[in-house]
């Protein structure tokens, strides 16, 4: 458990004494990819679905080509089968896409006004629980990151492309398509009318295949999702949360209509929990969902520094302690916190 609340203050130190700035702290941020990569890429039996990986991997690598991108999401598939292809194991695949993960964050922060406040937000629900729990997801939520970066108000390539390669890792990335398409206000209807197809020829050739068999799993099988309404919970908080940014257009600029479909997202998820039947798809919705808080408070402590410069470091206090609370809860008292704790590293294990 040390290890995670070093993490925790380490980061929470750099959000306090704004250590990281928006533009610059290149190197800062590069030790940080540094870290976070391998922290969550040589996680060792971390996670309620690592033998599951194991298991995938060891399938792929044992299968063709063609039959292991048959297998499951196409990309997470093809880096299991290169990777067994080399004499890999299944951590080697783990890093690749805390790769993944670790550039979308970094890059995420960036551009956003408080980069180090976003990265201590993002420490608990994102870095341990999904980063270090979610591999496939992960590697999603990595690429909706990139796609944020990527956004800049219309249709572009960029960020259409980053979305479609999370969709190869998680079918679950195309419910994130609509609030990019409806952000994109230059030439709506141009937008609208591509976006659409897009979305429609993705769920088409790649989601469609074997999505019987994710939404019979989803709502019919045995996953346990305990954890969903807190978290929808703590995404609601923040989802209002970005409403109190006053000067939210100027601070996010022409990622503001993006940003503000995310946060509302964020909000109608706590009524349609009790809507839909199925806690698990609403756990996955929420996981896409979870870097936005991150963008909500950078935001929220940028508009009030704006306003009171004298504030900023105590509403910045604030979030930092309560998201410590919240993590400490999490591992003392969740109920599967005891399969990441404690938290061993591949290193630890062939050294030992």
């Amino acid at each position: 458990m040390l290890i995670y609340l070093a993490t925790y203050i380490a980061f929470a130190l750099i959000a306090a004494f704004k250590l990281w700035k928006p533009a610059g702290g290149y190197v800062l941020a590069f030790m940080i990819f540094a870290f976070l990569t391998i922290f969550i890429g040589y996680r060792y039996q971390i996670g309620v679905d690592w033998v599951t990986y194991e298991l995938i991997f060891l399938d792929a690598s044992r299968s063709t080509l063609f039959d292991a991108l048959g297998q499951g999401d196409s990309a997470y598939s093809l880096i299991n089968w290169l990777v067994g292809q080399a004499g890999g194991q299944v951590w080697h695949v783990n890093l690749i896409c805390a790769g993944i993960f670790s550039a979308g964050l970094i890059l995420f922060c960036q551009i956003l006004p408080r980069p180090g406040l976003a990265l201590v937000v993002a420490v608990p629900t994102l870095i341990v629980i999904t980063a270090m729990g979610y591999t496939r997801q992960a590697a999603a939520v990595g690429c909706i990151m990139l796609a944020c970066r990527a956004f800049h108000g219309s249709i572009s390539w960029r960020w259409l492309g980053w979305l479609c390669l999370g969709l190869l890792f998680h079918k679950s990335t195309l419910l994130i398509f609509p609030p990019f398409v409806l952000a994109a206000s230059r030439n709506r209807w141009v937008s609208i009318s591509v976006g659409g197809g897009i979305i429609i020829a993705a769920l088409i050739l790649v989601v469609a295949r074997g999505l019987g068999d994710t939404l019979a799993l989803y709502l019919e099988g045995d996953i346990d999702s305990s954890g969903t309404l807190p978290r929808i919970a703590i995404g609601l908080v923040a989802g209002l949360a970005f409403f109190l940014i006053k000067e939210r257009k100027e601070i996010f600029e022409d990622r503001y209509a993006l940003f503000r479909n995310m946060a509302m997202m964020m909000i109608i998820m706590l009524p349609l929990y009790f809507i839909i039947p199925s806690r698990t798809i609403m756990d996955r919705i929420g996981i896409l969902l979870v870097p936005f808080q991150s963008m909500s408070y950078a935001g929220l402590a940028a508009s009030i520094g704006r306003r009171n410069p004298i504030y900023e470091i105590p509403a910045t206090v604030i979030i930092i302690v309560l998201y410590a609370i919240l993590f400490l809860v999490w591992l003392l008292y969740a109920t599967f916190a005891n399969y990441w704790i404690p938290y061993i590293n591949v290193w630890q294990v062939r050294w030992a």
